[in-house]
């Protein structure tokens, strides 16, 4: 059994500046309630032929996988899992326009063959030429911490030794529209991917230890304060996004810690969507990496954070159902 589980690397296409850190210090400002992922450059990881054929969040993904890869220096990889909490919507869209257009006969096998949740996860095993283990859970706004948790387990386990894990949602106008009724409880709606490759092994690559993983399916609030309260690191990263229909679940669980720990937000810079947790993920260990918490992440907190910053804890609820807990350590 492997005692650890570090990540090795990790990538992401957002809102922001895509496969860079120049958020950490000049995030763009959302001043929209609808905001989508910037294009990342792709050559010399997709040919020009393969591009055209791909969706928008098909490129995204594997430009993440395959730059994820190569800060990695990881070669040959065990496993591939990935979370989506809608799919590929452009192509699924198209599929469905294109049966109201022209009836069954007529239809393009392309777009439904990549239509489907598990088509991102299937398409980078094909590139990357991997056999092993495959899978894509689909839960709304736990499919990170979902995927995320079958490659720590299997990891720590000694399953498996090294893993490319992620999550990737789009938005198009469409769904936009659909779910400013559906979800009045975001602010801002976004896209994500992320990548990450995650391993067994202490390298000079490691940017940070994942230390722990849980989910809470209809948890009394009582029981995650007292999960919160055995964590004496102080630094909790929430997914706060200033809608009090998101935030209320926070606020009532904060009230029930008998200390109160620094509060660090990310949706104020990365939006929301099913997938967004993969970028407090990443975020989380940017902040470990760089040994430092910007400003703009700080959240109703009474001073600024001094001193090193050795974990950081960080708390998403979808629905106010399910909470989902991950830990990050310091690699030292």
């Amino acid at each position: 059994m492997a005692n650890h589980c570090y990540i090795n690397s990790i990538a992401q296409i957002s809102c922001q500046s895509p496969l860079s850190d120049e958020w950490f210090n000049e995030p763009i400002l959302l001043t929209e309630d609808y905001v989508r992922s910037q294009e990342a450059n792709a050559k010399g990881l997709i040919s020009p032929s393969e591009a055209r054929r791909m969706s928008r969040i098909l490129k995204r993904a594997v430009i993440t996988a395959l730059t994820a890869l190569e800060e990695s220096g990881v070669h040959q990889l065990d496993a591939i899992i990935t979370g989506t909490g809608m799919g590929c919507m452009e192509n699924s869209e198209k599929f469905l326009m294109d049966i109201c257009n022209y009836g069954e006969n007529c239809l393009k096998p392309t777009l439904f063959m990549q239509s489907t949740h598990n088509t991102i996860s299937s398409l980078i095993a094909i590139i990357l030429k991997c056999n092993g283990y495959n899978n894509t859970y689909s839960h709304k706004g736990i499919s990170f911490e979902s995927a995320l948790l079958d490659a720590w387990i299997q990891i720590k386990g000694g399953l498996i030794e090294k893993a490319l894990v992620g999550a990737h949602d789009e938005v198009t106008p469409f769904m936009r529209n659909v779910m400013r009724s559906t979800h009045p409880e975001y602010s801002v709606v976004s896209e994500t991917s992320v990548y990450s490759v995650l391993s067994s092994s202490k390298s000079e690559t490691n940017i940070s230890e994942l230390s722990e993983v849980k989910l809470f399916h209809n948890p009394e609030l009582k029981h995650i304060s007292q999960v919160l309260a055995l964590d004496d690191n102080g630094i909790l990263m929430l997914g706060v996004n200033g809608n009090p229909l998101n935030d209320k679940p926070y606020t009532d669980l904060l009230s029930l810690l008998p200390d109160q720990p620094f509060k660090v937000q990310y949706k104020n810079i990365f939006g929301d969507n099913f997938s967004v947790s993969a970028l407090s993920f990443y975020a989380a260990a940017k902040i470990l990496e760089n040994q430092r918490i910007p400003d703009f992440m700080s959240w109703n907190n009474q001073q600024v954070w001094e001193g090193k910053i050795s974990e950081v804890t960080i708390l998403n609820q979808c629905d106010n159902s399910t909470w989902a807990l991950m830990k990050l350590k310091r690699v030292l």
